[in-house]
């Protein structure tokens, strides 16, 4: 009976776990997809199975729920992150779902998403391949439920196509990135921008006004070849021998269509041919010399490589055509086999001097006009080398890379590290990608064996655990970049897809993306990164690497805080690794640290609760995060101050700990002022002016704090309450607050900065040594 009824159990549960498809298999994609192929699966489906359309199916409303809850959840980075950790518990939503009606998903779902020539754009897009690149962009701005950006459409579809390879055309949907569109002011529908200038198109919304609008702003030449030019161009020691070249053969006529061909044909092959035009009427030698004697029509276009070889093309008029016809005589990257490809990898790691190689991955017949797109990379990557690795002929090589997907770029760097190219596989990103990364010689990606290898050999190695379909994966890594560049070598930076190892990751405890972890050297805890740009990456590993913040632990809190000195003070953070509000502490926690690090007896540390259970039950630690203050004159730990305060950052803590500080500042009433400021005795004064109710005052106060201890001694420091003693504040001519004021002589200092005060206070004092009454004074 029990084994019946065990039996029933598992059936039951296997019906169940058929019900709950997995999401990724409900929409057809790949647990990889990014948000664009999860986009066109949804809405290809969504046309199918809409219950508009399939209203003799009692099922059709629960499917199509199931099917947008999917989607909805795939396409956000937060909702997909936890439904791959947890599974559906990990993304149940309260509510009924809803969906939009059937010619909603067919008209305005998506506009532009199945047209090649245009790039949907999200936020990490955005910021990466427009803001982060010189390349021309135009982009619509568009809300789907426009009327005027439908109408629209059908003209940016025939631009997009007539001008593909001239600039790059790119799609913000502004229902789904709001938030990208707020950030560029778009407050309507369409709104056109030619980037990288910001430039906004306001004509007629025709195919020959906007066609005109980029051609304007296209800064390409062609060159007029006459026979004096000729000349130049055919001596062989010139400049340009070697160099492609086209030629227009013209007539003599003005032709604004055809001038527009020569110039979108000068755009596409810029930095590959050089383009140049011979009017055969005036030259008409020339061009018969040009053609090499042929009978020509007038308008032929010559291909003419390397002054011997000549490629009559055909007479087209589409630049387009033309453009793909002179790229097809242009020479592949070097073709690489599995002995060629593993000499290039043996000379990068003995050779610190050994050129970057950028290298496609590829499998089975190549997509033609991928590989036209791909030629133009020489005029694109600069001194990058380029190279072609066809993975069918060498499975091995591939795999142990590995090579995951066709096709795949990766850049090979000096010292045998590589980094994989995780994006579009256009020419313009991928450049864009190899530049990046061959400015972060030292950031390389990585395999689960590489980095068991890597932590046992020690050193500082930090790792960033992500998925490449995650936009704030996308978003970190041109950060990374820049820290690893910064920090010269000293650290290793290395990325480990989620994605194509997610069982490593899980081991690795990883339960988000990305997740960016420094290890120091074998032995030691893994180190949490939480922050989002290269300057707070390079202070955070410096500061692990530098310590700034004390690391306490049952071993040794004993002795540093519960022995402390009566003269001493200790900040301490009791925090928990997994909690939020404790992570974005971390950063400012190191930072109030270096802001008291010339207070030398206090003392910044921190406990982590996870890892020392007993030391936070013992100290009767509850919340995370738990700031305590144990002051000057304390002895043990039964006297402390706990911090309440809203605000967590670095100033408003340095602040109330300023609070405990005995303070050489004085107050002064206009009488002390006048006798000990006014007159004339010897000392020299500097003087805050303030009002209790001005936040600028408050925060200033431990800065001034600050320059009261620097120059103890020599300078006194003192404060005026010009709320309360407002007269005082008029004749001493003090317009704004805080106002510092430099005695005798009433020099004002304009600035908050204790540093920058301390400089100025050092001029004045020279100034007054040189000066014969105040030195006869002092002699007195």
């Amino acid at each position: 009976m029990v084994m019946l009824g065990l039996s029933k159990f598992l059936i039951l549960m296997l019906v169940v776990s058929s019900l709950a498809q997995d999401y990724y298999e409900l929409l057809g994609v790949t647990k990889s997809a990014n948000d664009k192929e999860i986009r066109k699966a949804f809405k290809k489906l969504a046309v199918k199975m809409h219950p508009d359309k399939n209203k003799g199916d009692p099922d059709a409303h629960a499917n199509f729920v199931k099917l947008t809850k999917a989607y909805e959840v795939l396409k956000d980075q937060e909702s997909r992150k936890k439904y791959d950790l947890f599974g559906e518990d990990g993304v149940k939503t309260t509510g009924q779902q809803t969906y939009h009606s059937w010619s909603y998903y067919r008209d305005n779902f998506g506009i532009y998403d199945d047209d090649p020539q245009i790039i949907t754009l999200n936020g990490a897009d955005f910021e990466e391949s427009v803001l982060g690149s010189d390349a021309l962009w135009f982009i619509n701005f568009y809300s789907p439920m426009c009327s005027h950006c439908h109408t629209l459409a059908p003209v940016w579809r025939r631009l997009a196509q007539e001008l593909e390879g001239v600039v790059r055309f790119g799609a913000v949907n502004c229902e789904e990135e709001w938030v990208l569109c707020r950030q560029e002011q778009i407050h309507s529908y369409p709104s056109l921008f030619l980037y990288p200038m910001r430039e906004r198109y306001v004509g007629d919304r025709e195919m020959p006004q906007l066609k005109e609008f980029i051609l304007k702003r296209l800064q390409v030449e062609i060159i007029k070849i006459d026979g004096d030019t000729w000349k130049i161009l055919s001596n062989p020691d010139d400049q340009y021998q070697g160099i492609p070249w086209v030629l227009f053969l013209l007539d003599g006529t003005s032709d604004i269509e055809q001038e527009e061909v020569r110039l979108i044909v000068a755009a596409m092959l810029e930095g590959l041919a050089l383009v140049g035009e011979v009017n055969c009427v005036v030259s008409h030698a020339l061009c018969q010399e040009v053609s090499g004697g042929r009978t020509h029509p007038i308008g032929l276009i010559i291909f003419w490589k390397n002054k011997d070889s000549l490629y009559p093309l055909d007479t087209v008029t589409s630049a387009k055509d033309i453009t793909e016809q002179v790229l097809s005589f242009l020479p592949h990257a070097t073709e690489f086999d599995a002995e060629t490809f593993e000499d290039m990898r043996t000379q990068l790691r003995l050779d610190p001097e050994a050129p970057f190689w950028l290298v496609h991955f590829y499998a089975g017949v190549e997509d033609v006009k991928q590989s036209l797109d791909l030629k133009r990379l020489p005029a694109l990557v600069g001194d990058i080398k380029l190279g072609r690795f066809h993975c069918g002929r060498a499975v091995d090589a591939c795999r142990a890379l590995p090579v995951s997907r066709y096709p795949l770029f990766a850049l090979f760097k000096p010292g045998g590290g590589h980094e994989v190219h995780h994006g579009r596989e256009t020419a313009y990103d991928i450049a864009t990608f190899a530049r990046h990364s061959r400015a972060a010689p030292y950031m390389r990606s990585i395999t689960p064996e590489e980095f068991l290898q890597q932590t046992q050999e020690g050193g500082s190695f930090f790792v960033d655990f992500f998925a490449p379909w995650c936009p704030p994966c996308l978003r970190l890594l041109p950060e990374l970049r820049k820290a690893s560049g910064t920090l010269g070598g000293s650290v290793t930076f290395a990325t480990l897809d989620c994605s194509q190892h997610a069982a490593f990751c899980r081991q690795q405890s990883v339960r988000s993306y990305p997740t960016t972890v420094l290890y120091n050297h074998t032995g030691t805890h893994p180190h949490f990164f939480h922050g989002r740009t290269a300057s707070d990456l390079v202070d955070f590993i410096r500061d692990v690497l530098h310590p700034v913040v004390v690391e306490l632990t049952e071993k040794n809190f004993e002795s540093t805080v519960a022995s402390k000195p009566v003269d001493h003070m200790w900040l301490v953070d009791y925090f928990a690794p997994w909690c939020g509000p404790c992570q974005q502490l971390s950063p400012q926690w190191r930072k109030l640290a270096k802001l008291l690090s010339d207070q030398r007896n206090i003392h910044i540390g921190e406990v982590n609760c996870e890892r020392e259970p007993s030391l936070c039950v013992q100290q009767g630690v509850r919340t995370y995060p738990t700031i305590r203050l144990y002051p000057f004159g304390s002895v043990g730990l039964a006297t402390f101050a706990m911090y309440s305060g809203y605000h967590r950052d670095a100033r408003s803590l340095r602040q109330w700990v300023y609070n405990f500080l005995p303070s050489s500042v004085e107050s002064l009433t206009p009488g002390l002022f006048e006798a000990r400021v006014l007159r004339d005795t010897g000392e020299m004064w500097l003087v805050d002016f303030y009002a209790p109710w001005c936040g600028h005052c408050v925060s200033f106060s431990p800065e001034f704090q600050l320059v009261a201890q620097k120059l103890e001694g020599r300078v006194r420091c003192a404060k005026v309450d010009c709320e309360k003693y407002r007269n005082l504040c008029v004749q001493q001519q003090v317009n704004a607050y805080p106002t510092v004021i430099f005695y005798p002589g009433r020099r004002e200092i304009s600035s908050q900065s204790a540093e920058q005060i301390i400089r100025r206070v050092e001029e004045f004092i020279a100034d007054l040594q040189r000066d014969d009454k105040y030195n006869r004074h002092d002699e007195f």
